[in-house]
């Protein structure tokens, strides 16, 4: 999925600024009037103009948020119907169940996910919290996989969510490690209080540079009040190179972040050996 959402961004990109087009959280920002020349240019603004809370849009929302006339959304909506890639959902279009298919089918998500996979279920399960991998997708940070047991389910990521940067632990442990690809100057004018714990654009780069030092980041009720989580990083099997961010969320009153670390460590340097491992497979003849 990371793979295709990044081609629709980058569609989007193409025209609207920094300021324009639509947020990945699902908030709707007005249209600078520039639109793509290409077919595929304004197809991949109709797709991209779902948020992670919108399970629907209508026409009108649809125009609105991705600045095409209204004509010609209703003409590439009809298209993507299709070819499956959008469903109608009565007088609303909503994304279609080829769009996920065709993500998983991304090489590196999918070859990452299938190393990591059977040790986020024994994560959550020894730890009874939900477990969740994430991995830097363009400028955003995109959840790929999760784990968790049922009654701690409210505390989950949903898989294939954008997530907040400056106030997750997987976000801020990414700002940290790869400040290159994620300068602050980009989520600063963006940044939003989720709870009164959510750390000021001011105070995060010392943040920033305590989780460089210490290698894992924490989230102690700054995304979600009640709740606190942990990330530590994935790292390529050769280069050591930041692959994605392993972390556990938990309530705040049980959470024990000793343990957890060490878990989430323990879990991180398998996933690097199981890597070697496939990597190690595929290039024999």
């Amino acid at each position: 999925m990371a793979a295709l959402v990044e081609t629709h961004r980058r569609a989007r990109r193409a025209c609207c600024d920094d300021r324009g087009g639509t947020r990945g959280n699902g908030e709707e920002a007005r249209p600078n009037g520039r639109s793509p020349k290409s077919v595929l240019g304004k197809a991949g603004l109709i797709l991209s103009a779902f948020g992670d809370g919108d399970l629907s849009l209508s026409l009108t929302e649809l125009t609105a948020r991705t600045g095409v006339a209204k004509a010609t959304v209703h003409r590439l909506c009809q298209d993507l119907i299709a070819c499956e890639l959008l469903e109608r959902d009565g007088s609303h279009y909503r994304l279609g169940l080829l769009l996920y298919a065709i993500g998983l089918r991304a090489p590196r998500q999918r070859t990452l996910r299938h190393a990591t996979r059977p040790l986020l279920e024994n994560l959550a399960q020894a730890l009874d919290s939900p477990v969740s991998l994430s991995v830097p997708n363009g400028s955003d940070l995109l959840c790929i996989d999760n784990a968790d047991r049922h009654r701690n389910r409210a505390g989950a990521t949903v898989g294939g969510r954008l997530l907040q940067l400056h106030s997750t632990a997987p976000g801020k442990l990414t700002l940290a490690l790869l400040p290159d690809q994620y300068p602050l100057a980009r989520p600063a004018p963006r940044m939003r209080r989720m709870t009164a714990r959510t750390l000021t654009a001011d105070r995060l780069p010392e943040e920033l540079l305590r989780i460089q030092e210490q290698d894992y980041a924490t989230d102690f009720e700054e995304h979600r009040l009640g709740y606190s989580a942990v990330a530590v990083p994935v790292r390529g099997p050769h280069d050591g190179a930041y692959l994605g961010a392993l972390s556990v969320v938990a309530a705040t009153a049980r959470h024990n972040l000793p343990r957890t670390l060490t878990a989430l460590r323990t879990a991180s340097e398998a996933v690097t050996t199981r890597l070697a491992v496939i990597e190690a497979y595929r290039a024999e003849p």
